[in-house]
């Protein structure tokens, strides 16, 4: 493995990243910039779907034939010297191959295996494939964020917070194991994480959609030259700021006793239109009135918050988040784990495998029977999409 950081949390611990889509890399790019030493285990062929560098940052390669009898007996000696496991394979396609979590807890009972698919291990969706807007609509996620259909999120919302929740389910894993001995599975559902989201919203799982309604303390209002700002003062104090920053002081004691809610709207648009979003923020800020910009993606690198955390980092040409988990300590801030651009498939095969016992001519042997692939460079990325087999989520 990778020389740890003794000041990261997770330096020591390996993982095993089986996974080629989306929940797999935003799970494990968060063990890995917590110290983790993340090993995509990847096809001697190369990658069909490459990746978005965000999401693969940070993490060893090795080529490794999973459908080749002596690749299955290679990966299960790697799985003795992991602590982590994570794959999104159809349910029980593992233990079809020859080995599933069953054959891993009996040669290393320590391991934590999590498995991440769109609707479980079990019941009458287990084996169906998706996408993440599948997961969005069966999870209720989607009409709880917009009763009014059609419409198409541009954000694969239950991807990220699957991913989350696989996160959180191996450190409590680990926690456990450290405390027993014993390692577990864990049964993600990306559906399944999506409804968690609704836990905020009483009633929405008995009487159909109810919200956060919106109102003149809730609102998104335009600004000059296509700017936007969101305000929020949804409290006396922040609703009077507001109203006495904009020169509307005759408002302030009428928090939610609006006569003509649309009207008092009305009004504070007026004045926003007067100036542009980054302006109003830098007024309205300092006075407590919770109002931000509404940022595009590409207005992230300017914003002064934004970079006086130190939030996008650069990582092979292109900027890309750094990890949202920060630690400190008496000292100050720890920085997270070095990141670096996606390897070519196969570069630490060879140092990988030795970390496991291998000898330098089994690693040859295993190489010309084609078990273990050589190093190469990058496969082409096809697009967004990439391809999938039937259970795998996106």
């Amino acid at each position: 493995m990778t020389d740890p950081d003794p000041k990261l949390p997770l330096s020591g611990v390996t993982v095993l990243d089986l996974t080629r889509l989306p929940p797999g890399g935003f799970c494990t790019v968060l063990l890995a910039d917590l110290g983790a030493d993340v090993i995509r285990v990847e096809s001697p062929k190369g990658r069909l779907f490459d990746g978005p560098i965000g999401l693969n940052r940070g993490k060893r390669s090795i080529a490794l034939d999973l459908r080749h009898p002596r690749g299955l007996e290679v990966l299960g000696r790697l799985a003795a010297h992991a602590d982590v496991l994570v794959e999104n394979e159809r349910p029980g396609a593992m233990a079809e191959r020859g080995f599933g979590y069953a054959d891993a807890a009996a040669r290393a009972p320590g391991l934590v295996w999590c498995s991440i698919t769109g609707y479980g291990q079990d019941g009458p969706y287990a084996q169906w494939s998706g996408h993440d807007l599948s997961f969005a609509a069966h999870s209720g996620l989607l009409t709880a964020l917009e009763p009014d259909l059609p419409w198409h999120p541009q954000l694969i919302l239950p991807i990220p917070v699957g991913a989350l929740m696989a996160s959180v389910g191996i450190l409590a894993a680990l926690r456990e194991r450290d405390r027993t001995g014993r390692g577990s599975q864990l049964d993600i559902s990306l559906s399944e994480s999506a409804t968690w989201l609704l836990s905020s919203a009483d009633g929405i799982l008995d009487t159909g959609p109810r919200g956060v309604p919106a109102g003149p303390d809730r609102h998104l209002y335009e600004c000059a030259e296509g700017t936007w700002v969101a305000v929020t003062a949804a409290e006396p104090r922040t609703w009077a700021a507001l109203c006495t920053g904009l020169g509307l002081a005759e408002l302030a004691p009428t928090l939610h006793r609006w006569d003509d809610p649309e009207a008092v709207t009305g009004r504070l648009a007026e004045k926003f239109r007067a100036a542009r979003a980054e302006d109003w923020v830098a007024k309205l800020g300092p006075l407590g009135a919770s109002v931000v910009r509404v940022n595009r993606g590409t207005d992230l690198a300017g914003d002064p918050h934004v970079a006086a955390r130190g939030l996008l980092q650069n990582v092979g040409g292109l900027t890309v988040p750094r990890s949202p988990v920060r630690l400190r300590d008496a000292d100050g801030e720890r920085p997270p784990a070095e990141s670096y651009p996606p390897p070519p498939v196969g570069q630490h095969t060879r140092a990988v495998l030795e970390d496991a016992g291998l000898s330098p001519s089994e690693i040859d042997e295993l190489t010309d029977c084609g078990a273990v692939g050589r190093p190469r460079e990058p496969a082409s990325v096809d697009g967004p999409d990439g391809t999938r087999a039937p259970g795998q989520a996106h």
